[in-house]
């Protein structure tokens, strides 16, 4: 053990410690004038990528302050082939739904023995849909259209709601 602590601090000392005194030794390189223009030529193009207007003149968006910057994300809590066929067909039907697509929204399934898989359709804390799914696969694809207008008719009232609610004290969660 003692043998092995010894080679490792001599490669230690070896490797690191001798190094960097040879190296305070040295003097420092100043760039010639071809690799400061170089570099001045890759700030410009990058300085152009950031920049907040197009070639146009329009200007770029803004983000929001406080606004979610990631929406339109559905994400899969499904668990059984009965669910996993739901989610599948729900997310198809959605994706070609503008106010469904730009919601965060989460498919959440409860697997019973007996009775099947309850499926919850959820934003945040808020449940939009909820049912009961045999688990015969051929019926998943009905009961996701069926889901696909309920939860777009909640979500039009939500957003309403929202934006009828004066109130900016109170969050998003406190409203309802």
């Amino acid at each position: 053990m003692k043998t092995l602590r010894y080679i490792f601090c001599y490669f230690f000392f070896g490797v690191y410690v001798l190094p960097t005194s040879a190296e305070e030794n040295t003097e420092p390189v100043s760039p010639s004038a071809g690799e400061q223009a170089s570099a001045a030529k890759e700030q410009a193009a990058i300085d152009a990528i950031n920049q907040l207007s197009g070639p146009d003149g329009a200007e770029a968006e803004q983000p929001t302050p406080g606004g979610s910057e990631l929406t339109g994300v559905m994400v899969d809590r499904t668990i059984t082939m009965a669910g996993k066929t739901f989610y599948r067909a729900f997310s198809q039907r959605a994706m070609d739904n503008l106010i469904i697509g730009n919601a965060t929204i989460t498919i959440q399934e409860r697997p019973d023995a007996r009775w099947g898989s309850q499926i919850a359709i959820m934003e945040g804390n808020r449940m939009y849909f909820r049912t009961q799914l045999s688990p015969k696969i051929s019926e998943a694809d009905r009961v996701a259209g069926e889901a696909v207008q309920t939860v777009e008719e909640a979500l039009i009232r939500q957003q309403l709601a929202a934006t009828l609610t004066p109130d900016k004290d109170l969050g998003r969660e406190e409203l309802f």
